[in-house]
């Protein structure tokens, strides 16, 4: 089996290159009684993973920069794969992976305005953890970017299609992943699969595969993705001006994103952002456009939330209800 090593480093940039994957099974635990399959999508599987039941998964992951990385295995590749919201599908780097056919009218697309072609391409088994994926269909794109900013060697990115029949909790405290299966009314089948308490909920709604979150700055209603593939936060340049108020310029940096372009943009901080009752720090954000994002998700984007919303939060996400909890911290 061919292993790609792994080294953590950090990437300034944020991935928005966006694209389903089938129906996966992944295989009962020993010794319970008869539980339907778990469903994925992919041939795709996670040697590291824990199953706490016969519909819980609990799969720790390791910081590649500000990216959740977790180790999965294609076929007979297995290697770094960065859990990403933000991606539509299964994504695989066409440095490893050779597509079948191109996939005319559909590029690969990044917030600095690049382009790339994208190529389809059937996957045989994909493992992650103890989940088993089978007969996937995937995207095969350039990933050459991220890896050279963060001189670390990236297998694929697993998307939405992989993980949207799961209640998904990312605990960033803990480092772990936790995917929980849900019926079709979006009720975990597992009800004892997160046994910390809520404190608080909040409504999404699910723009294509994108997550949008509504939030406020003075004020100001905002449209905000929700995406663990964003390092650091983004708003668009276009936002009013009493919001550009709270926004305290730091310096100018290049922006890398899809296609191997660069852009030069303000970096700073964003204060005054709330989402429900979700109150946060100053959070380093970048100041850019996000016309591309609005191409992508079909709707208004004024702004990503990444990692500086996640980090300090234990958060569980519901696409089925588009719904987001938040678990109380664990102070040790």
């Amino acid at each position: 089996m061919k292993k790609y090593p792994t080294k953590r480093a950090g990437l300034w940039a944020v991935l928005s290159c966006l694209f389903c994957a089938g129906t996966v099974l992944a295989s009962p635990c020993k010794d319970t009684p008869d539980p339907p399959p778990l469903l994925f999508a992919g041939s795709l599987s996670f040697p590291q993973a824990v199953y706490s039941s016969p519909y819980t998964i609990r799969i720790p992951f390791t910081w590649v920069g500000r990216l959740a990385a977790v180790t999965a295995r294609i076929d007979t590749i297995e290697g770094i794969f960065f859990f990403d919201t933000g991606a539509e599908r299964l994504l695989l780097n066409e440095r490893y992976f050779t597509g079948d056919s191109r996939l005319e009218g559909i590029s690969q697309y990044g917030v600095t305005g690049g382009s790339h072609s994208v190529f389809s391409k059937e996957i045989d088994t994909l493992r992650w953890e103890n989940l088993y994926l089978p007969n996937v269909t995937a995207h095969v794109l350039d990933l050459s970017h991220i890896e050279a900013k963060r001189n670390v060697q990236v297998v694929g990115i697993i998307g939405y299609d992989v993980f949207k029949e799961y209640e998904v909790l990312l605990d960033y405290p803990l480092r772990q992943i936790v995917l929980s299966k849900l019926d079709e009314r979006g009720k975990r089948l597992d009800p004892k699969a997160f046994p910390d308490a809520l404190f608080d909920s909040l409504d999404f709604v699910l723009a294509k595969h994108g997550i949008v979150v509504q939030g406020s700055v003075e004020g100001k209603i905002l449209n905000f993705n929700l995406d663990t593939g964003a390092e650091i936060n983004l708003l668009d340049r276009n936002v009013s001006k009493k919001v550009l108020k709270q926004f305290k310029v730091l310096k100018r940096v290049n922006l890398s994103g899809a296609g191997q372009q660069t852009l030069e943009v303000l970096a700073g901080t964003l204060a005054e952002v709330v989402c429900g009752k979700q109150r946060n720090n100053p959070m380093n954000t970048l100041l850019t456009s996000t016309d591309q994002l609005k191409t992508i998700f079909g709707t208004k984007i004024d702004g990503v939330l990444g990692f500086e919303f996640l980090r300090p939060r234990r958060t569980i996400i519901n696409y089925k209800l588009q719904k987001l909890y938040f678990l109380k911290l664990i102070i040790p």
